[in-house]
């Protein structure tokens, strides 16, 4: 008698060590099975659709693609497929973000392993998992300790972030995200007294030092 389905997994990181790894990892479970792979984020929710996922794992920060971006679409087109984010940047204001935007599961890949399995498992299953890292930046800055409301960046907010962090003026910003350049000042303001800055090179440090971009 024929035992159920394994649970279909997809794997996106732009490093082929990690892809065969995870391979490895995942072979060696009897109730996992990783189906197919990809080396970047864009693009993604087309291609998904015809795969039959049950899960995907997704590094947070892929050169060249806005994963942000990919997540929102993925949740809009490919809705029953579970996201675990699997990343080694710790990055406060994407977990915030990640979670509120419909991801399932956020593992960093200091972790043991194992932490990974629970977390494809439990996502299988329409659960939510955190590793204890993850869980610790959710507490810390999306649940402040006093009980008050935190302000992590909006969608928006960090892809205005992103762009002048990486230098450019309001005008090329506005104009890669199909905005007013007062739209974009709007939000400028509103990054800088969230997070306590008062330059686009302060906004350039706090993206470099918390692993928004390399």
């Amino acid at each position: 008698m024929r035992g159920p389905l394994p649970i279909r997994l997809g794997v996106v990181d732009d490093h082929p060590v990690v892809r065969n790894g995870l391979k490895a990892l995942f072979g060696a479970e009897r109730d996992l099975e990783m189906v197919w792979e990809c080396d970047r984020a864009r693009g993604l929710a087309r291609e998904l659709i015809a795969q039959q996922l049950d899960v995907l794992v997704l590094d947070l920060v892929i050169p060249g693609s806005n994963v942000l971006d990919e997540v929102v679409r993925l949740r809009m087109q490919a809705p029953d497929v579970g996201l675990v984010v699997y990343t080694g940047f710790a990055a406060e204001q994407y977990a915030c973000t990640l979670v509120r935007e419909g991801v399932r599961a956020l593992v960093d890949k200091e972790s043991d392993p194992t932490e990974l399995l629970h977390a494809v498992r439990a996502v299988a299953r329409g659960e939510r998992y955190m590793s204890p890292t993850m869980a610790n930046l959710l507490l810390e800055h999306c649940v402040p300790a006093d009980g008050r409301r935190a302000e992590p960046l909006t969608r928006r907010e960090l892809q205005v972030l992103l762009k002048l962090a990486q230098g450019c003026d309001l005008q090329q910003a506005a104009s890669s995200l199909c905005l007013s350049v007062k739209t974009v000042g709007g939000y400028r303001t509103r990054i800088l007294e969230k997070l306590g800055l008062r330059s686009n090179g302060e906004m350039t440090l706090y993206a470099i030092r918390h692993q928004l971009m390399e």
